[in-house]
Order: C-alpha cells, then sequence, then structure tokens
C-alpha cells in the first residue's frame, strides 16, 4: 500500500551525520561499534574507520538492511521512487582499471572499493531473499569519475537517513541488476519452484535431532541427508558431472553447498542449485574446509594455509577452474564463501 509520505521526496541532505547515529536511527545495533576487531575500546565509536567507510551494513534479527546511496543516483520523479544498481558493471569498470596499473600504485584504494561493490549487491541479495526492510542513507557530495578511482575517493559533504521504507524488487543473479523501490513492497507473482520439495531445513525433528550432535557428526549427517534428492539432482542436471574436473563418475561425486547449509535461511539457498557444486571428494574437503574457493571469474583460488605440495599430491593446481561460466547466479553465494569459510 502506498501513502502520500511514500512520494514525498526528502530534501538533500546538509549535515554529514555519523554513519554510526544514523544506522542507530534506522534501527540497526551499533553496539559493536566501540571495539576493535580485538576487542579494544575505540574512544569515539563514531570513528570506527572499519565500519564506517562500508557502503551496506546487512541488518539481523528484524533489522533493516541499509546502504549508502548517492542522492542523486535516486530517480525521485518516478512514482514511487526508485534505486536501479548494477555493481557487476562497476566492479568489473574497477577490475579493469586496476589491471592497469603496476605495482601497489592506487591497487588498495581500487581493491577496497572493489570488495564495498561486492558487500553491497551480497546485501541487496540478501534482502530480496529474506524480504527484508532496506533503509538508504542519502549522501551528497563530490563523486569521483570511475578512471579516477585509483588516484582519489570521492568526498562525502553531507549524509542523513530517508525513514521511508525500502524494497527490493528485482535482484538478479545473472545480470547484476537491481531495482529497489520506497514504500512499496514487492508482489510474489511467481510460484515458489521448491514449494512441495522435501526441506530437512523445514523439519523440526530433524533440527531436533542435528542439534543433540557434535560438530564433526552434524557435518556428516547433514552431507548425508541434504547431499541427496532434489539438491543434488539440481547439481547433476546444471554440471553434468564434477564443477571442476568434469569427471562424469556421478557415483563418487559429492553435493556440497557454497554457503553452508547450516547457514542458509531459505528454501532457494538451502535446495537451489547456484548454491551448490558437485565436487570430487578431495576438492569437496577442501572447499569445505576453506582451504580453497573459486573468484567471480570461477577460477580456482588458494587459502595461504594449502602449500603447493599438499596441492599437487592431492591432484589440485592453481590452473582449475569451474567447468561453466555461464552460472552467474552462483557469484553471492562464492563471495559469501570467500568472506567467511575461506581460510586466511
Amino acid at each position: 500500500m502506498t501513502t502520500a509520505s511514500t512520494f514525498a521526496i526528502p530534501p538533500i541532505p546538509v549535515k554529514k551525520q555519523p554513519v554510526r547515529e544514523l544506522l542507530d536511527l534506522a534501527g540497526v545495533d551499533v553496539r559493536d561499534w566501540a571495539f576493535t576487531k580485538d576487542g579494544d575500546d575505540i574512544e569515539n565509536p563514531n570513528d570506527n574507520i572499519g565500519r564506517n567507510t562500508n557502503w551496506s551494513f546487512i541488518g539481523t534479527d528484524g533489522e533493516p538492511t541499509v546502504l549508502c546511496v548517492w542522492y542523486n543516483s535516486i530517480d525521485w520523479d518516478a512514482r514511487p521512487p526508485v534505486y536501479r544498481g548494477n555493481e557487476y558493471v562497476y566492479e568489473k569498470k574497477l577490475i579493469e582499471l586496476a589491471g592497469t596499473k603496476k605495482g601497489k600504485d592506487g591497487l588498495g584504494r581500487l581493491n577496497a572499493k572493489i570488495k564495498q561493490a561486492r558487500q553491497l549487491h551480497q546485501a541487496v541479495y540478501d534482502a530480496k531473499s529474506r524480504r527484508q526492510v532496506v533503509k538508504l542513507i542519502l549522501v551528497d557530495g563530490i563523486q569521483v569519475p570511475i578512471e579516477e578511482s585509483a588516484e582519489r575517493s570521492s568526498t562525502v559533504r553531507a549524509r542523513g537517513l530517508d525513514h521511508a521504507a525500502w524494497y527490493v524488487h528485482e535482484c538478479d543473479g545473472e545480470s547484476g541488476d537491481f531495482l529497489i523501490v520506497r514504500g512499496v513492497q514487492p508482489i510474489l507473482k511467481e510460484a515458489d519452484p521448491f514449494a512441495g520439495l522435501a526441506d530437512p531445513g523445514e523439519n523440526p525433528a530433524f533440527q531436533a535431532f542435528i542439534s543433540t550432535l557434535g560438530e564433526t557428526e552434524r557435518e556428516a549427517i547433514i552431507k548425508a541427508r541434504v547431499g541427496q534428492g532434489p539438491f543434488r539432482d539440481g547439481l547433476i542436471d546444471r554440471w553434468g558431472g564434477c564443477s571442476v574436473t568434469g569427471c562424469g563418475l556421478t557415483e563418487v561425486l559429492i553435493a556440497s553447498h557454497i554457503k553452508p547449509w547450516s547457514k542458509c535461511e531459505t528454501p532457494a539457498e538451502r535446495l537451489g542449485a547456484a548454491n551448490g557444486l558437485l565436487l570430487t571428494p578431495n576438492l569437496d574437503r577442501l572447499f569445505d574446509r576453506g582451504l580453497i574457493s573459486f573468484d567471480d571469474n570461477f577460477r580456482i583460488v588458494y587459502s595461504p594455509l594449502l602449500k603447493e605440495g599438499f596441492a599437487l599430491k592431492l591432484n589440485v593446481d592453481k590452473n582449475m577452474r569451474l567447468t561453466n561460466s555461464k552460472h552467474t547466479d552462483m557469484r553471492p553465494f562464492l563471495d559469501w564463501h570467500r568472506q567467511f569459510v575461506l581460510r586466511k
């Protein structure tokens, strides 16, 4: 339902309010801002540089997801106002620019922006998956042209919170296009492709059973139970064999979640082929243990803990990649895996 306030355009911000204070106004718990990542006190939590330079903040436990966006990037003339974005395109341009740099000249700044862009897309994707409210921190200032991103950063002159609720209506995992609409919840038109499928994640008896197990035993049970049925069938249909080696002996291949099953929050994440790989046992073990991952171009990434000698003995080498580069809906899950599973 839309109201008059949905169409009321907020003014361009004139004060540079701290990000932390705006998040607090949006309903996000900011108590952790008072500490460094090592647990040390920060005299002024608003100066937590490790947090306030992010472009996105994923809310938990009913909190909204908050995005920092340029005021003039929003289509305020639309009724209701909308924000269209594509971090894939922006990220690709940054990566191309980084490829022209030598040594460390500007790479730190570019790599930071690449990471921020990936996190923002992930935040939008998660908000859509959870049907979560989005709040926008509106930013005004001087935007640096992308071709100058290595030399300098954009200048934020003012920022303020739009108190209206926004909702993600579209988030295409392949193209990267997303659409966020002010004050209007999306209407679910498509049938749920996972409706009627057996989902252990929504089975109270199974949840109660695995909660009594130790971590190792619980992982083995989940692997055996969830790695069968619709999830495995979807991966075989998608890959036809091992996602890396192409081995077609499916009897020995393991259906592996990219974002671990225990962290999944929806049937789509638990059962969807976009969140899975079909792997030989050695690759599956390395992937689950965070010793390997894959980048956005689907090339293998080693953890610093995986020594070359061990990798070769396991028939793994740095030229490996996923066999099909068309499955771009995997990118948000691979990004999650690199951030939270791949061991640094």
